[in-house]
């Protein structure tokens, strides 16, 4: 291997090869004997300081180096002009070699062809390193160059009109509503309504068990009973003239008075319905023991619903009364126009929202009390704007950016957005309509990538 790296560098710096064990029937002290001409082997190894070929000299004496007093021959250009009184040195020219004998001396050691050999190894290791690296450039390049074109779908941008709207969400409730608890602690003896169910004023949805201690019941029956038989005893007497005009008061007063203890006892263990509408929520069964204060149903009106919501400051300013609404449900499948009843005038000490409240009409009976519905709200309109879809804008450290297709070569754009339209979202800067934008595919994407276009859409977003 060694020779193969002096022959390729013997060529490359125009130096002659030493011989090697094996090549001429020499080998490697034959070509550093005593008896070799220093200046010569100077010469083909390489050696690049002829002043330590005069130290060797010296020091091996004149009998171990041929001529080496002899001057160089005529014509030949030593390495090294160097005197040896230590007054100046003159390096060599790097184009001069040693031709034949010269004064300066000789060398003779393996040592000497040893690093010469270092240094010729590791000029070819580099030189290959070199080529190495230069290929794998050019074979990553080629690479790049033969990219194929990334498949994207585009879509033609266009002008259009939008709404900006603002969605919020609550509950619906009756507008008119009344929520039932109860006042005493009692069993429940019998419910007399479902949910759903249409009931009237003062009918009785919940029975209670009036002979329980808490109801007393029994006990302002009695009195209320007893009290009316002995009214309308004296109330016969005193129309014959047999009691005077007081004890007839007396009398009628005690009636009165028992009659109001009984029919509150009665309202406590027969729970009645406030107003006309439809049982929307009914919480307890029959067996179960009330506490007071338990929620126990609720009655509302449907043909009119209404809910109330919290507003941010921000967007409070565009709540104004009368403003229509679009009221939809939970999964979008049922709508209803709404209209603004009225707006807080203060923010929710707690929430730091305000109130505001929506009525709509609900003849139709599509939506019920308790449901879970969202307000759709107009704050403004715009016209004339770039609409893009919001997937199709890419964000980056810089800002945001899109990708549009300009003869074939995909083009990167930074743009400013605006609205957002919930799943699209406005450009205001950065776009024009009749722009191809790229709308799937993108994140492949460079600027100048060749891209093969597989489904455009005219005017759509």
């Amino acid at each position: 291997m060694v020779k193969y790296i002096l022959k390729i560098f013997s060529g490359l710096y125009g130096y002659p090869t030493p011989p090697l064990a094996g090549s001429g029937g020499s080998n490697l002290s034959s070509a550093f004997s005593k008896k070799t001409n220093p200046m010569e082997v100077a010469s083909k190894v390489g050696y690049e300081d002829a002043a330590n070929a005069k130290t060797n000299c010296d020091s091996a004496g004149s009998e171990d180096c041929h001529s080496c007093g002899s001057r160089n021959p005529e014509g030949a250009t030593p390495w090294v002009e160097r005197n040896y009184n230590g007054r100046k040195d003159a390096p060599r020219p790097l184009d001069s070699r040693l031709r034949g004998n010269d004064t300066y001396g000789c060398f003779s050691s393996s040592a000497t062809f040893e690093a010469a050999s270092i240094r010729w190894a590791t000029r070819f290791v580099l030189l290959v390193l070199v080529v190495a690296i230069c290929s794998c450039g050019n074979k990553q390049d080629a690479v790049e160059k033969k990219r194929p074109a990334v498949a994207v779908k585009v879509a033609v941008v266009s002008l259009s009109d939008e709404e900006i709207v603002k969605t919020y969400t609550g509950t619906l409730e009756g507008e008119k509503q009344a929520v039932i608890y109860a006042k005493i602690a009692e069993a429940v003896k019998a419910v007399h309504v479902r949910e759903g169910q249409h009931v009237k004023a003062d009918q009785v949805l919940i029975s209670l068990d009036k002979s329980g201690p808490s109801s007393r019941y029994q006990e302002a029956l009695s009195l209320y009973r007893n009290a009316e038989k002995n009214y309308k005893k004296m109330e016969y007497l005193y129309g014959e003239g047999a009691v005077s005009e007081s004890k007839f008061d007396a009398a009628k007063t005690q009636y009165e008075v028992t009659k109001a203890g009984f029919e509150a006892a009665s309202q406590l263990v027969e729970v009645q319905s406030p107003i006309d509408g439809v049982v929307t929520s009914l919480k307890v069964s029959k067996g179960d023991f009330l506490g007071p204060g338990q929620e126990l149903a609720t009655v509302a009106t449907v043909v009119r619903l209404r809910v109330k919501f919290g507003v941010n400051a921000a967007d409070i300013g565009s709540m104004t009364l009368g403003t229509m609404v679009t009221v939809s449900s939970a999964d979008a499948t049922r709508t209803a126009k709404g209209t603004v009843l009225s707006v807080a005038r203060s923010a929710d000490p707690v929430t730091r929202t305000f109130q505001v409240e929506v009525v709509l009409d609900n003849s139709e009976g599509m939506f019920r009390p308790g449901v879970f519905i969202r307000i759709n709200i107009p704050l403004e309109q715009l016209t004339g704007v770039v609409v893009v879809p919001r997937q199709a804008v890419i964000v980056r450290s810089g800002g945001e950016v899109v990708f549009v297709v300009s003869n074939g070569v995909a083009q990167e754009r930074e743009v400013t957005t605006g609205a957002d339209l919930g799943g699209r979202i406005v450009i205001t800067y950065g776009l024009i309509a009749g722009d191809t934008l790229v709308t799937l595919g993108q994140d492949y994407l460079q600027d100048g990538v060749e891209v093969n276009i597989t489904d455009i859409v005219e005017g759509e977003q």
